[in-house]
């Protein structure tokens, strides 16, 4: 058996999440389906990680194992035949039988789109995230250089979300500005539960001027989650790329 590798994108406004649910479609369940209709096996993903109900992807990596004859360089092609217009393999790659895309990964990437203006595109409905509130982009760029670093984010995680330990480690937090479009971007060693939406619903009180640069600091050391911003919409975040040990993004 070979251990087969994809990176896929998909606009997940459709979507239960990327993982199966009882309740919801989900876009592992499209995707497994579409191999099957593919190679004729009955596969299960092991995705990097899980992006929740309405996010999107630019390059979600999987990995299952498989006895498909298929040559790797034309695999995509059926896959893709059999998947709906808003999900597409982009890349199939064999990779050694020890790679696992979820254990393997050691730096994920998100960015989280908002358009800071009065009159949206119909054509970010679901895709951007709509803030018409004036934004200092000093105090943004600011409030993201002190994410930067290892941090006990428990005032960033949905509330009873079960997990080991609420301490991770931020290699790059940073916005980008494009007119009345602004982007932020995060990567890290793991991600909580609506952790980065939480990030951002909270960076945005800071560019406001409602919360301070010492107040958003506090939060970062094992704050309290009712005194960090709102959980922010699915719809203006995106996992964007996986780094693993070879040194090079989504292998």
């Amino acid at each position: 058996m070979k251990n087969i590798c994809l990176v896929i994108e998909y606009i997940g406004t459709k979507y239960a999440g990327f993982q199966r649910q009882k309740n919801g479609l989900s876009v592992q369940e499209v995707l497994e389906k579409a191999i099957n209709l593919a190679t004729g096996e009955h596969v299960k993903l092991t995705p990097s990680g899980r992006t929740d109900a309405g996010v999107h992807a630019f390059n979600q990596v999987v990995n299952f194992m498989s006895n498909t004859t298929i040559p790797i360089n034309k695999l995509k092609i059926p896959i893709n035949f059999h998947l709906p217009k808003d999900i597409r393999v982009k890349e199939a790659l064999i990779v050694p039988d020890n790679f696992n895309s979820r254990q393997s990964a050691k730096k994920k990437t998100y960015v989280y789109k908002i358009y800071n203006g009065q009159d949206f595109s119909v054509f970010d409905e679901d895709r951007v995230l709509h803030y018409p509130y004036t934004l200092d982009h000093d105090l943004l760029k600011k409030g993201a250089e002190k994410v930067l670093g290892t941090h006990d984010f428990s005032a960033f995680v949905k509330s009873n979300a079960s997990t080991k330990t609420t301490v991770r480690t931020i290699f790059a937090s940073y916005f980008t500005f494009d007119g009345k479009y602004i982007t932020y971007h995060i990567t890290g060693n793991g991600f909580l539960y609506n952790m980065v939406r939480i990030i951002v619903g909270t960076l945005l009180n800071v560019g406001r001027g409602k919360l301070s640069i010492d107040e958003f600091e506090k939060l970062l050391n094992g704050g309290q989650r009712q005194k960090s911003g709102k959980t922010v919409s699915a719809s203006g975040l995106y996992l964007d790329s996986v780094e693993y040990d070879i040194g090079t993004k989504n292998p």
